[in-house]
């Protein structure tokens, strides 16, 4: 089976080395251009990059894929089976989706219809919920409304799972559930499942304001901010108008009855005051400063005790 693969993220590098354990055929990858992607071995790579280069696998940069009739004349000439699609971050238009023998099919981390959209990771955090999962679906022109192909069990969403964490589970398991299903669909031995529309829930695109913490917030919610965020945009605050990246938090027992926003050093520990409770900041970073665990933090900036960050 040939594969054209699109994904832009470092979680690509384990889907693309489980196709090539099964010994599928990946004739080209596409992605995103390296100037917004983070940096791989090579000074200017991706990792995906990198890989594509080690295994002597053709790499596509397009920064779109619409109205290109050059590159739609390469999908029909390439003559593919399918296309897998994993967090690439460019829309594929219908033109091209329909190009492929088998069609095109995408790594999806929630239980669909469930959290359709650009961020079901960091919205499932969000919500609080216990657990979620991945889906193995078809891609139509619509996001994320396409026919299942499977659904993984649910995995269970631990209180410090951070979007980083829980995406790499998720999309390791998606990539898992990949080669019996393209051998089924070869075989002619796939079923497809449509969604319940009524059941679906859209997520948004995250901007950067997202991160922003509201302290007049319940302590449970500011956690599951900064876990939700930790990819991007980051969780941030004002402290004396400069901007500081709120970088790790737990939980307390502490209730409190101040003002929400209110700094306290305690047992060379940092906490702030919220709707509820107190919350302990486990990681700091001033304004162009390094990254700081809360000792170190206390020690160079003495007179953030007593003050209100906002």
């Amino acid at each position: 089976m040939k594969i054209i693969y699109f994904g832009s993220t470092e979680d690509s590098i384990y889907t693309l080395d489980i196709l090539k354990k099964n010994n599928f055929e990946i004739f080209a990858i596409f992605t995103k251009t390296s100037k917004s992607l983070r940096r791989g071995q090579n000074t200017n790579l991706t990792s995906i990059e990198n890989y594509a280069i080690k295994n002597k696998i053709s790499i596509n940069k397009p920064p779109s894929l619409k109205n290109d009739n050059e590159l739609i004349r390469y999908f029909r000439k390439t003559k593919a089976d399918i296309f897998i699609v994993s967090s690439y971050g460019i829309i594929i238009p219908k033109e091209i989706l329909e190009i492929p023998k088998y069609g095109a099919i995408n790594i999806h981390p929630s239980l669909l219809p469930k959290f359709r959209g650009p961020s079901p990771v960091a919205s499932a955090i969000l919500a609080g919920e216990k657990f979620t999962g991945v889906t193995i679906m078809k891609i139509d022109e619509n996001m994320d409304t396409g026919p299942i192909l499977e659904k993984s069990d649910e995995v269970s969403i631990a209180l410090d799972d951070s979007t980083t964490v829980l995406q790499k589970k998720l999309f390791r398991l998606g990539s898992d559930m990949l080669p019996h299903i393209l051998r089924n669909i070869e075989e002619g031995n796939q079923s497809f499942t449509s969604q319940n529309n009524n059941n679906a829930s859209i997520t948004k695109k995250i901007n950067k304001i997202d991160g922003k913490i509201k302290w007049n917030e319940k302590d449970i919610e500011i956690i599951r901010k900064v876990r939700a965020y930790d990819k991007w945009p980051g969780t941030f605050t004002f402290w004396n108008n400069k901007r500081i990246k709120i970088i790790d938090v737990a939980e307390t027992q502490i209730q409190s009855t101040e003002k929400p926003g209110l700094v306290q050093f305690i047992d060379k520990k940092i906490f702030v005051s919220t709707q509820n409770k107190y919350l302990e900041i486990k990681k700091i970073q001033f304004e162009n400063k390094k990254i700081m665990r809360s000792d170190q933090a206390i020690n160079g900036y003495s007179n953030l005790n007593g003050s209100y960050l906002d």
